[in-house]
C-alpha cells in the first residue's frame, strides 16, 4: 500500500473514531449496536477500521454513521478516497528520487503484507525477473523510459526489484505470484536473456517458499485482460501509465475470486518448472537453428 492511498485510510479510520467518541460510544458498545443490524461486526473490525487497516464498505459507513449521529455525506466522501487511488508514473519520474521512491513503497509494502497474490497475464513478474530481462522490459515502449525514468532510474529499480525477490524465500507469509503461459512465449531481451528468464522461473518454482505458478496456455478461467497485485486488503492494477489501488472490499473480494479460479488451474511446483524449462530448450533449439 502506497503512501496516498494509506493515509486516505488513516483519514477514513481518525473520521470515524472521532465521530464515534464525539457520541460518547465505546468500540465495544459500537460493535454491539451495528450487529443489532444484522451485518457481521466486532470490537477487533472497529480497530481495525479505526487503525486504516481495514476499509469498511458504503453500508458500513452508513451504519456507523446513524449509530453515532455523524455526518454520512462527510463520511462518504472520505470512503471514496480511502477505496480507490490513481498514481501517474510520470508525476513520480519529474523527481530525482522518484524511482526509488516508488520502488521503497512498495517494498515498504510487501514487508508489511502477511498475504501476497501477483498474477501478469503479459510479462513475467517483478519479483520473478532476472536483471537481464528487467532491463530489457523496462526499456520497451510504455515502460518506465518513456514515462521519464533516467538511465539511473532503470538501473536503480533493476536493483531494487532485485532486493525484493528475497520475500519469495522467506516463512511466515502467504505468496501466491502466478504467470500466464502466454508472457514466456515473447523473446523479451534475445534468446540467451529470455532463456535465463525461463530458467529463472523453473528454480523459484522448486526452490522458492512462495508459490511460483504458470496458468498454461490451454487454461482460462477468467475473464480479465490486466494483471494485478493483492497484499493483505488492496488491489494495485499497473497500467503503463500509472496505478490503481482498490481498497474497496466488494471490489477486492471481487479480485480475490479471480485469484483462487487462477490458482487452481495453474501448474506449479516441478509442472510449472517443466514446462519453462521446455520452453527454454525450444529457445536454444531455435536459435541453433537460425545460427
Amino acid at each position: 500500500m502506497s503512501g496516498p492511498t494509506r493515509r486516505a485510510r488513516e483519514a477514513l479510520g481518525d473520521a470515524l473514531r472521532t465521530a464515534r467518541r464525539e457520541a460518547g460510544v465505546t468500540g465495544v458498545a459500537l460493535a454491539a449496536q451495528l450487529q443489532r443490524t444484522g451485518q457481521a461486526w466486532s470490537q477487533p473490525k472497529i480497530s481495525r477500521i479505526e487503525a486504516g487497516r481495514q476499509v469498511p464498505t458504503s453500508d458500513e459507513v452508513r451504519a456507523w454513521a446513524t449509530a453515532v449521529g455523524a455526518d454520512l455525506d462527510r463520511l462518504l466522501a472520505i470512503q471514496q478516497r480511502a477505496s480507490w487511488e490513481y498514481s501517474v508514473f510520470r508525476d513520480a519520474f519529474q523527481d530525482d528520487d522518484g524511482a526509488a521512491a516508488l520502488q521503497r513503497a512498495t517494498a515498504a509494502a510487501e514487508k508489511a503484507s502477511t498475504t501476497i497474490f501477483n498474477y501478469e497475464p503479459a510479462a513475467v513478474p517483478g519479483l520473478c525477473q532476472t536483471p537481464g530481462y528487467a532491463a530489457a522490459l523496462l526499456e520497451l515502449l510504455g515502460g518506465p523510459v518513456e514515462h521519464g525514468a533516467s538511465e539511473d532510474d532503470v538501473a536503480a529499480m533493476i536493483a531494487a526489484r532485485m532486493r525484493r525477490s528475497s520475500i519469495l524465500y522467506e516463512p511466515g507469509r502467504n505468496v501466491t505470484i502466478l504467470v500466464s503461459e502466454t508472457a514466456l512465449h515473447p523473446c523479451i531481451g534475445g534468446p540467451a536473456v529470455m532463456r535465463a528468464q525461463l530458467e529463472h522461473l523453473a528454480d523459484l518454482a522448486i526452490r522458492a517458499k512462495a508459490t511460483v505458478g504458470i496458468v498454461p496456455l490451454n487454461q482460462y478461467p477468467v475473464l480479465v485482460g490486466h494483471g494485478w497485485v493483492q497484499r493483505d486488503q488492496v488491489v494495485t492494477i499497473e497500467t503503463t501509465a500509472g496505478s490503481l489501488e482498490i481498497a474497496d472490499p466488494v471490489e477486492v473480494a471481487q479480485y480475490e475470486r479471480w485469484a483462487e479460479a487462477l490458482t487452481k488451474v495453474a501448474l506449479t511446483g516441478s509442472d510449472a518448472a517443466d514446462r519453462c524449462l521446455e520452453l527454454a530448450r525450444g529457445l536454444s533449439r531455435s536459435n541453433e537453428g537460425g545460427a
